[in-house]
């Protein structure tokens, strides 16, 4: 008889190899990514990443629209990208990389938390700017049924924290519906 491993070995097994796809999709699959991609990570390999944010920020149609079109897609590599280069002084890349890592959080949940630091992850883990209220409503309460749908994301602390940072920007930003008392008729 098989022993099977428990869900937390699974869960760290998991983010195990999340990690070494990171890895290998941020240096050693660079060829085989597309030239924009490739190009990024050669100038993040010789320089820092305010140095390359500089370049992006001065090429912003060539190169950080499409970087974060990449990003929101959930391209893994765009992904590992924009996570690195989101550690920077440069505060407009540092928004836009952010921007696109709140949209991708919804369909690589996993992935983005795992290239996330834990102080991180409440940055990635909110709403898009271009939302309206009713949609960033939908959107949280669907990503944090997400969360509690995913066993894995459900029971890991970067899972847990992205959750509650969904859940107070739901019940503490623009998003908030209050009922208020009934208006008498006046009839």
């Amino acid at each position: 008889m098989r022993h099977r491993p428990s869900r937390r070995r699974c869960a760290a097994a998991l983010c195990r190899w999340v990690l070494l796809l990171a890895a290998a999709s941020g240096a050693g699959a660079a060829a085989a990514a597309d030239e924009l991609l490739a190009d990024l990570d050669h100038r993040l390999a010789r320089s820092s990443a305010d140095a390359v944010n500089a370049h992006l920020v001065a090429q912003w149609s060539a190169a950080m629209a499409p970087l974060n079109h990449k990003t929101a897609s959930c391209e893994l590599h765009a992904v590992s990208l924009a996570t690195r280069l989101s550690r920077s002084h440069n505060t407009a890349a540092v928004q836009a990389h952010g921007e696109a890592l709140r949209a991708a959080s919804g369909s690589c949940a996993r992935f983005v938390l795992a290239m996330a630091t834990l102080p991180e992850v409440p940055r990635v883990c909110g709403s898009v700017s271009s939302w309206g209220p009713a949609q960033t409503a939908r959107e949280l309460r669907r990503r944090i049924a997400a969360i509690d749908a995913d066993d894995v994301l459900r029971t890991t602390r970067r899972g847990t924290t992205c959750r509650a940072a969904y859940v107070y920007e739901l019940e503490n930003t623009r998003v908030v519906v209050r009922r208020g008392a009934a208006t008498p008729s006046g009839r």
